[in-house]
């Protein structure tokens, strides 16, 4: 710290001169000057004090509102701030103007957001002279709004926040104080911005953690399903049970897949999922629908056109980075994946994708966005389109389980690995031992043999929500 030779040499108080409607309000600033032109803000200052000459205006005399005045009547008031005891002192003029409310204006007038998206309202009383005062965040200003499609922040800070909560229209209304004047605009809520991929619709697949065509084996250790569970073959194979949900005898717990049985064509029959009531088969009508759906899935997913990037595989983490693409093509040598940050978007294969963990793991990158889409696609057939073994895939910058899809022919998911997304294969699944999933694990979807789900051992899938 420094002290210098400087002297005070009075106050200043601002604005020197102003108006304000009656009810208005106007912050006055209290400055100390020093002989050196150096100044230090004495407005709120507990030794500061404020005083009006007239009833005409009210001074709020500390605390965080010090130097606040308020317009109570029309006429003129001196404003005085004397910065304490026998201390300097300085004055302002203030003049209440007979301007009367004429209404409340809300803006933006008309606005769009997506789901989850926010906007910020501005509510202002306007005055007969054409002056203003924004009464956003005065907690006597009521936010509401129509529909259940956009939610209001109701007070403080993030008062008049808008947020989106679902597809449609909503009146958003501010009112300021009970009685007094109001405006209404309106607000229209899209559906999310899934980002360059486009959004994916998962029809009747969307409940299921595991589907296999002729057979679901879980050949050691037992499995937790968080999901429903079906065989789609037609004819007497096939069954629906539900894992989790009400009527469970488990308590939200998953029930385990027994690791004795064996599913056949003949489909899963009581037993194989250990909690009571939800063994028996139930909803046989529905496979049909449910395999052509999935089918329906895979079809979209392989047919969309990828990103115009053509990548290649990294030298080194740092080059492994694929900001802002929208997706793109990988060699038909694909890459370990190990390493690389994708943003969203849509990327494709005609070979097989790794995902060891000698670059560390595979990271999806939303970059904000909760809503972006990633469509990780390996066209070739007869093949394993992705063989995982060490690596795991995490998900940062708003990026969800839920909007992740890996389309295959056939896939292998590493032992002890935490594996994220959808696995939509042509033919067969298998999980190796311990390998964790937050995503759901859909084989068969084409409909012939070896569409199979293989579980090795104490496997854990959970649907995401």
């Amino acid at each position: 710290m420094t002290v210098n030779a400087a002297t005070p040499t009075g106050l200043k108080l601002s604005p020197a001169s102003a108006s304000i409607p009656v009810s208005g309000t106007l912050q006055y600033t209290a400055l100390e000057i020093f002989s050196d032109g150096t100044s230090i803000d004495r407005t709120k200052s507990p030794t500061t004090i404020w005083s009006s000459s007239t009833a005409n205006a009210t001074l709020s005399p500390s605390g965080a509102s010090a130097g606040l005045a308020t317009g109570a009547a029309v006429g003129t008031s001196t404003i005085t701030a004397t910065y304490g005891v026998g201390g300097p002192s300085a004055t302002a003029n203030l003049t209440v103007n007979a301007a009367t409310p004429t209404g409340l204006k809300l803006t933006p007038a008309s606005a769009s957001i997506p789901v989850s998206g926010t906007l910020q309202y501005t509510a202002l009383e306007i005055f007969s002279d054409g002056t203003s005062i924004d009464r956003t965040t005065s907690p006597t200003t009521i936010w509401s709004s129509s529909t259940a499609n956009a939610t209001l922040s109701p007070s403080g800070a993030t008062a008049g926040l808008a947020t989106g909560a679902a597809v449609g229209t909503s009146n958003i209304t501010a009112t300021y104080g009970v009685g007094g004047p109001s405006a209404t605009v309106t607000l229209t809520v899209t559906a999310p911005n899934p980002g360059p991929a486009g959004s994916v619709n998962l029809l009747s697949v969307a409940p299921f953690g595991i589907i296999g065509f002729n057979a679901i084996t879980n050949s050691a250790g037992a499995s937790h399903i968080y999901g429903d569970v079906a065989l789609t073959q037609p004819g007497p194979g096939g069954t629906i049970a539900s894992v989790t949900g009400p009527g469970t005898n488990d308590s939200g717990t998953a029930p385990l897949l027994a690791s004795s049985i064996v599913t056949t064509s003949l489909g899963v029959n009581p037993g194989v999922i250990t909690a009571a009531n939800n063994g028996t088969p139930t909803n046989i009508a529905a496979l049909p629908q449910l395999l052509a759906d999935l089918g329906t899935v895979y079809a979209d997913l392989n047919t969309r056109a990828p990103g115009s990037a053509s990548l290649t595989t990294p030298a080194s983490v740092a080059a492994a980075t694929i900001a802002g693409t929208g997706g793109g093509t990988f060699p038909a040598a694909a890459p370990d994946l190990s390493g690389y940050v994708l943003s969203p978007g849509i990327y494709t294969t005609t070979g097989t994708y790794g995902l060891s963990n000698t670059l560390g793991p595979l990271v999806l990158d939303a970059g904000g966005n909760p809503n972006a889409v990633f469509i990780i696609r390996s066209t070739g057939l007869g093949i394993s389109g992705i063989t995982s073994t060490t690596g795991s895939v995490v998900l940062q910058n708003g990026a969800t389980s839920k909007n992740v899809f890996w389309v295959v022919d056939n896939a292998t998911i590493g032992g002890g690995t935490f594996f994220q997304g959808t696995v939509v294969a042509g033919h067969a699944i298998t999980l190796n031992s311990y390998a964790n999933v937050e995503g759901r694990m859909l084989a068969g979807a084409l409909g012939l043999v070896s569409g199979a789900i293989t579980l090795t051992g104490t496997n854990i899938i959970t649907v995401p929500q």
